[in-house]
């Protein structure tokens, strides 16, 4: 390319202010990495739940078993162009920019871009999430939403490391606040079971983040009420139908399950004629006990509706075996949810790279396959470049070995990882309020943790992404601590912070 091509390309960066120069380059570069995801598998990567969100909202009743949020972006994608082609666009730039977001407020914590540019690059490139963001899934419009909030708590925790005092409460204080906020109604608007997420946040940061405290209280609570009554009150008032009772307590009747095949003694003959109600007794000991997934109990012959009839008497049982034996119950839970505390595992629910058997086996409601929901058709892989979609397809063979697994697709040790920096950033810099970083994956972490169906790769989707985020913290673990012991004080948002060399030309000129 020739120089005055050169100064041409260059002449419109060199308008971006200084301090949009870092989000935009990171998003520039994202985008362009997912565009390449997205044309690979375009229209989108799909699985059975993607066929159940264009049943709902076009042949079939709205139901808030999944987000009823995320339905309706659906529901505009189909009806406005025809397919869910300009959706997945949608998620790919809302991903890059909310990437482009972290890296501008890590800049503010006093981590450089070069450090956060190429963690932002690794999340895209990974087959895990890169193209995880292309997927007609719930689960990435709130990583989005988490992403988003990780940003303004980010740039909160960097206002009170620069802050001796008080906070003032300046535009920029009241912007932070209202982001974090909407990455938190996100949280709760994209995944039914969001709320812990906020409120084990919140609970982690109010304290943390001092002389912000009613400022993080509202932005929890606002949207925390926000998503229960919308939940609660408001979709009812508008038809959308609620899950039935065999769907929301399908967690409580698996804990049977597993208590069964593991103390059968312990259960009396009321219970045992009560379980015979719903399915045999071979089934709730045999792929009832399956601690692994609650699933395996709810398929035939277990007869779900008329567990939902007698939902209220499984439910006296399974406080019976509550009571009884705390410990199987414990162990149910921490054994689906094995992906939010286990480093290695097999249940990791990977999806083949093509949906078309997936599609071809969707059955509801009278349909006989995919093909014959309104827009069905669409959801069928029709690759932009099969050459690129070869290429992606083995990415993702190769990231799914045995030995790759844990690292690519394993989010909690992403996690892990990620407690470990912040915990060494705080200790070294002398610094708790680092800690603030950690309260999100902590949130997401025990949330799983509490309540799981099975041991699926896509509910740790978001808490793999934080924790690569996380790494670039580690610029502050392991930089020569500044003179006096004290802290490392973050840069203004605005400007990027100063590398120790010049901070110590900058006293040496001042004295």
């Amino acid at each position: 390319m020739t120089a005055p091509a050169l100064r041409r390309v260059a002449a419109p960066l060199r308008r971006i202010p200084p301090r949009l120069r870092l989000p935009v380059a990171v998003y520039a570069g994202c985008q362009a990495v997912l565009l390449l995801w997205w044309a690979a598998f375009y229209p989108a990567r799909t699985s059975a739940d993607s066929v159940t969100y264009t049943y709902e909202v076009t042949d079939g009743p709205w139901r808030s078993d999944h987000s009823v949020a995320y339905d309706a972006l659906d529901w505009l994608s189909l009806h406005l162009t025809g397919g869910v082609a300009a959706l997945t666009l949608l998620q790919t730039a809302a991903t890059a920019a909310a990437l482009g977001y972290v890296c501008h407020a890590l800049r503010a914590l006093g981590v450089r871009g070069r450090w956060s540019a190429p963690a932002a690059l690794l999340v895209v490139l990974l087959p895990s999430s890169g193209s995880f963001v292309v997927y007609v899934w719930k689960d990435v419009a709130f990583a989005v939403a988490t992403l988003v909030a990780f940003g303004a708590l980010t740039s909160l925790t960097a206002r009170r490391l620069r802050a001796e005092g008080p906070l003032p409460a300046d535009r920029g204080l009241r912007r932070d606040t209202l982001v974090l906020a909407a990455g938190f109604l996100g949280i709760g608007l994209f995944r039914n079971n969001g709320f812990p997420v906020l409120l084990c946040a919140g609970v982690l940061l109010v304290p943390l983040l001092r002389g912000m405290r009613r400022r993080l209280a509202l932005a929890t609570a606002v949207p925390l009420v926000v998503t229960l009554l919308l939940n609660g009150v408001v979709y009812s008032a508008l038809g959308v139908q609620k899950p039935r009772a065999d769907e929301a307590y399908a967690f409580n009747y698996a804990d049977i399950g597993v208590a069964y095949g593991e103390r059968p003694d312990t259960f009396t003959p009321a219970d045992l004629a009560l379980m015979r109600e719903v399915a045999p007794l071979s089934h709730w000991a045999g792929p009832g006990a399956d601690c692994h997934e609650a699933d395996a109990l709810m398929r035939k012959p277990m007869d779900r509706l008329k567990a939902g009839r007698i939902n209220d008497q499984l439910m006296d049982l399974w406080f019976r075996v509550l009571k009884r034996t705390p410990g199987l119950v414990v162990h149910a839970r921490l054994c689906r949810a094995d992906i939010a505390w286990k480093p290695f595992g097999t249940h990791t629910g990977l999806y083949a790279a093509s949906p078309v058997k997936a599609l071809d086996k969707w059955r509801a409601a009278g349909h006989d396959s995919a093909r014959s929901v309104p827009y069905g058709d669409n959801l069928y892989p029709r690759p932009l470049s099969y050459r690129l979609h070869h290429l992606a397809v083995g990415l993702l063979h190769r990231s799914e070995r045995h030995y790759v697994q844990p690292a690519v697709w394993r989010g909690v040790n992403w996690t892990y990882l990620g407690y470990l920096i912040v915990l060494l950033a705080a200790v070294r810099r002398r610094r708790p309020v680092l800690l603030a970083l950690a309260a999100l994956p902590v949130g997401l972490q025990l949330t799983v943790l509490v309540a799981n169906p099975s041991p699926l790769w896509r509910y740790m989707s978001a808490s793999l992404i934080l924790g690569v985020l996380t790494l670039p913290v580690a610029a502050l673990a392991f930089a020569p601590r500044p003179e006096g012991g004290a802290g490392t004080r973050a840069a203004p948002p605005d400007q990027p912070a100063a590398a120790p060399e010049e901070a110590t030309a900058a006293r040496s000129s001042s004295t």
